[in-house]
């Protein structure tokens, strides 16, 4: 029995107050409400694991998680996606332990059971003793999840019910256009996925992806400075934030696109080649989002974000690089979050980009880069805040929202609803809206 029976949507109803934009403290810092996450929102809708380009041959594997279960990542010998729960179906162990490789097939370390890399079992210890209890052995399969492809994105469900992928990216398809097919051969990874552990509550992070434009200036601020325009950036970047737009993709997907003043050039921080690709392949309003964009930042629902950006660390003599990272919010504890970190880039982009748009990535966007230093002590804080006796008993506020949720741009270019501000708190208070029906039990799966 899941501990998730034991509980009653009744109990967490009040935790996050939709009509006046405020949620308890509780939701981040009670074990709890944690294993209830695991159990409502990771078993049950779709979780990103993986981009194709990390396994283009059949055989080729990586290692990944659903929550806190573990998956492989495979391409089998047909050439189709799976995704195999890590776990021998005769005593649980992991079957495959490493991280990435090629393999026909994966064996079980204890007790030698064999299974091909579609999941199907092989061989046993002992087959002969087992054919006298069963005549079909493919209840011994792997556990195979759903697996969905938008693009060269790859999702997956345990959830059999689960709408389409299709249906549950919904609007935030346009904008996944723009972000992973803008040139005609798409996207690769740069590498494997940097991996670091943050003390705070897994949800601080697709909420400031999904996105928190006021943090940007007091939090980011020197380092914005630092990487951009030769020490005049800040100001720069506040103005474009409290007059760039943010979106409501629907589904408790959401972002925001920070628009560059008139004065800067279009396209900043891309190659000319790069450029002609884009206004090929995007439609003419992606196209206006796109030109003038100096920050991407957006949260698919649950755990899924990117951030996109131009970026120098000689800003005085050197043209900014625009880089782009993926990322996974992945759920180890009620204050311990694994962050997965992927750097991607146009495959026509020639090497010298590739190289430099990973350097500014790395540098920006990682374990050791300057933003996520800045978010990483800002986000531990906040768990230190909530996570006493008296913290949690208080509530953390977005009422910010309640000033725009009646203000949506009526000629924005793009699907969903968007808001004229960065500053707007709509779209990250969205995040928490979408996970309190999940909690609350009120996804209608055939929506």
């Amino acid at each position: 029995m899941l501990i998730d029976e034991t509980f009653q949507p009744s109990d967490i109803e009040h935790l996050v107050d939709v009509e006046n934009a405020t949620a308890s403290r509780q939701i981040f810092c009670d074990p709890g409400i944690w294993r209830m996450e695991l159990q409502r929102i990771f078993t049950r809708t779709w979780l990103f694991v993986g981009h194709a380009s990390e396994i283009p041959k059949a055989g080729d594997y990586v290692t990944r998680l659903m929550g806190n279960d573990p998956v492989i990542l495979v391409r089998d010998a047909g050439g189709e996606i799976r995704v195999l729960h890590n776990s021998c179906t005769h005593r649980g162990s992991l079957v495959c332990r490493g991280t990435s490789g090629n393999a026909r097939g994966f064996t079980c370390p204890y007790h030698g059971w064999v299974f091909d890399n579609s999941g199907a079992i092989r061989a046993t210890a002992m087959d002969d003793a087992l054919y006298k209890q069963h005549t079909d052995y493919h209840h011994f399969d792997l556990k195979r999840a759903r697996v969905g492809t938008y693009g060269d994105l790859i999702f997956a469900t345990w959830n059999d019910d689960a709408i389409s992928l299709d249906d549950y990216l919904g609007d935030a398809r346009w904008y996944l256009d723009i972000m992973f097919h803008r040139t005609p051969e798409g996207m690769e990874v740069l590498g494997a996925p940097h991996r670091w552990v943050s003390t705070n509550n897994w949800k601080l992070g697709p909420m400031n992806f999904g996105a928190d434009g006021p943090h940007a200036v007091k939090v980011h601020g020197p380092i914005t400075d630092a990487t951009f325009a030769g020490g005049n950036a800040r100001q720069m970047l506040r103005d474009a934030l409290i007059e760039s737009p943010s979106v409501s993709m629907g589904n408790g997907h959401n972002g925001i696109w920070t628009q560059a003043p008139e004065a800067f050039p279009p396209f900043l921080g891309w190659e000319p080649a790069l450029i002609e690709l884009f206004q090929k392949t995007l439609k003419p309003e992606q196209l206006q989002l796109m030109q003038r964009a100096v920050a991407s930042v957006s949260t698919i629902f649950p755990n899924f974000s990117w951030v996109q950006g131009p970026a120098s660390f000689e800003p005085a003599t050197k043209m900014p690089t625009t880089f782009l990272a993926i990322r996974n919010w992945q759920p180890i504890a009620h204050d311990r979050t694994e962050i997965w970190n992927w750097f991607m880039v146009e495959k026509e982009a020639s090497e010298a980009f590739k190289e430099e748009a990973k350097r500014m990535g790395i540098r920006t966007f990682s374990a050791g880069g300057t933003f996520d230093q800045d978010d990483a002590e800002a986000w531990h804080s906040i768990q230190r805040g909530v996570e006493g006796e008296i913290g949690r008993t208080l509530d953390v506020s977005f009422e910010m929202a309640l000033a725009y949720r009646d203000r949506a741009l009526v000629d924005f270019p793009g699907p969903g609803t968007a808001y004229p501000s960065n500053y707007a708190e709509v779209t990250e208070f969205d995040v928490l809206v979408e996970w309190q029906r999940y909690m609350t039990c009120k996804i209608d799966w055939a929506r």
